[in-house]
């Protein structure tokens, strides 16, 4: 039994020992793989940027026609997809109510309007007491002055004298209050007519009836708000597109941008549209912020109906023309296995032999050479760049952030006191482009089957390519995207 064991524990020592060394001969004892390389040609073409986003149509003027007034609709003379004109009667309210109260402002006016010529007519009244008490105090005045008439008589005729004054004074107010009792009746006549013409639902604009909210017969109540009666869309020709754009790219987002959508009720037409609006009201839904970016439109054929979900492709960027990479040179690096075959760019000052040009490089030599700076600007301009690197390093150093904004902030500032006008236009736009590029490294095969490193700076990307604004890269060349073992 022992000897059984032995037996086969032998066996399978033997057969781990056999799959043992098949694998180490796989590994290391067949022949070594070949590295293939990969690559692409550089060349030139087009690049196009874009966001996606998708937003709902609507109208870009939709109104929605309501009733200041409570009451019952009578008549109904618009539907749903009517073509109506501004001012055109759409609906009625039972006008019953109103013109009652309507008649009842005009008697109320009337009443007004007697009670004032009754004030008038005592107001003439009281100015004929006036005369005649005046003309008794002058007669009394006189008398007494030749000693025929009592000091009683004279003190009557000046009381009646200022009763009658008083009387005037009453008079006249009274013609006041009753104007004003007039003026208030005629506000309200005037309000009970407006209130029955409100009882005419118009159309406030030309456009199309897109929803009927009401029907003959429906009593509507307009105590806290006015309810909405009829919605009117203001030419569907064009149209407006709300769309949600997350924050990371709403930045690349401006106005005046190219827009082309489709929507699943034409899946096969592409239509376009133009950036009009990016709303600064941030939407919050679970942690996810979005800015509502506004897209107008044309409607040609009004095939596009308010509601419908377009899919979008903002154009943040298009370049024409460009040299241009597959983005997988971009991600390429040699490995250990090709150290043989590449060859790196040298540090400045390394030695070695000389170096191509590349992107970096004396930017007081670019700026010159851009700008057409005079050796005065230089002067300037290179002390500028000294002061503004030296406080960022000094404050590094310190124990702070290198703040790279801020120099370029100090930067920019300095240079506007050196620059002419046209020389600050060219300068800024140097400085747009540098935001809106990067450094990268590529690798190319050359005809020698070495790799070279190349530095670049590189534009806008797409999907699949990426654009090459500037550096050691000409068209044509062989760009590395992958290397790959092969064995036999």
């Amino acid at each position: 039994m022992l000897e059984n064991k032995r037996l086969w524990a032998a066996i399978a020592a033997v057969i781990i020992l056999g799959a043992a060394g098949w694998w180490m001969f796989g590994r290391s004892g067949g022949s070594a793989g070949e590295i293939v390389i990969e690559t692409e040609t550089a060349s030139t073409g087009d690049v196009r940027r874009i966001v996606a986003a998708s937003g709902a149509v609507r109208a870009l003027v939709t109104v929605e026609v309501g009733s200041q007034l409570s009451g019952q609709i009578s008549e109904l003379m618009a539907d749903y997809n009517d073509t109506v004109e501004a001012g055109q009667v759409i609906a009625r309210l039972d006008p019953q109510t109103y013109e009652t109260r309507v008649r009842e402002a005009e008697a109320s006016r009337a009443t007004a309007a007697a009670s004032l010529e009754l004030q008038r007519a005592s107001l003439a009244r009281v100015q004929a007491n006036l005369r005649e008490a005046q003309l008794e105090y002058d007669r009394m005045v006189t008398l007494h002055a030749r000693g025929t008439v009592a000091q009683s008589a004279m003190d009557t005729a000046e009381t009646a004298l200022a009763a009658a004054q008083a009387e005037l004074g009453v008079a006249r107010a009274q013609i006041t209050n009753a104007q004003a009792v007039l003026a208030q009746r005629d506000a309200t006549l005037e309000g009970a007519r407006i209130d029955l013409e409100r009882t005419t639902i118009r159309a406030p604009i030309n456009g199309v009836v897109v929803d009927r909210a009401v029907d003959v017969g429906q009593t509507v109540a307009a105590s806290l708000s006015a309810p909405v009666l009829f919605t009117i869309a203001q030419d569907l020709g064009q149209v407006q597109i709300d769309a949600q754009v997350d924050e990371a790219d709403i930045g690349q987002i401006q106005r005046g941008q190219a827009v082309r959508f489709t929507v699943d009720a034409h899946p096969d037409t592409e239509l376009t549209g133009r950036v009009e609006q990016i709303r600064l009201s941030p939407e919050i839904l679970n942690n996810v912020v979005t800015y509502t970016v506004v897209v107008s439109a044309a409607n040609p054929g009004q095939r596009l109906l308010p509601g419908m979900t377009a899919n979008m492709d903002i154009i943040t960027g298009e370049r024409t023309d460009v040299l241009v990479v597959g983005n997988g040179a971009l991600r390429f690096r040699p490995s250990p296995a090709l150290e043989g075959r590449s060859r790196p760019l040298e540090a400045p000052g390394a030695g070695g032999g000389p170096q191509r040009g590349g992107p970096g490089g004396d930017p007081m030599a670019r700026l010159t050479e851009e700008l057409g700076l005079s050796e005065s600007q230089q002067e300037q301009a290179r002390s500028v760049f000294m002061q503004a690197m030296g406080r960022a390093r000094a404050a590094a150093q310190a124990g702070g952030e290198f703040d790279r904004d801020g120099m370029q902030a100090e930067i920019a500032r300095g240079m506007e006191a050196i620059l002419d006008a046209e020389q600050l236009d060219r300068y800024r736009t140097m400085m747009r482009e540098m935001r809106e590029t990067r450094l990268a490294t590529l690798w190319v095969e050359t005809a020698d089957g070495t790799l070279e490193e190349r530095r670049v700076r590189l534009g806008i990307s797409d999907s699949q390519t990426t654009e090459v604004v500037g550096g050691d890269l000409d068209a044509g060349e062989a760009v590395v995207t992958r290397a790959r073992e092969v064995r036999e």
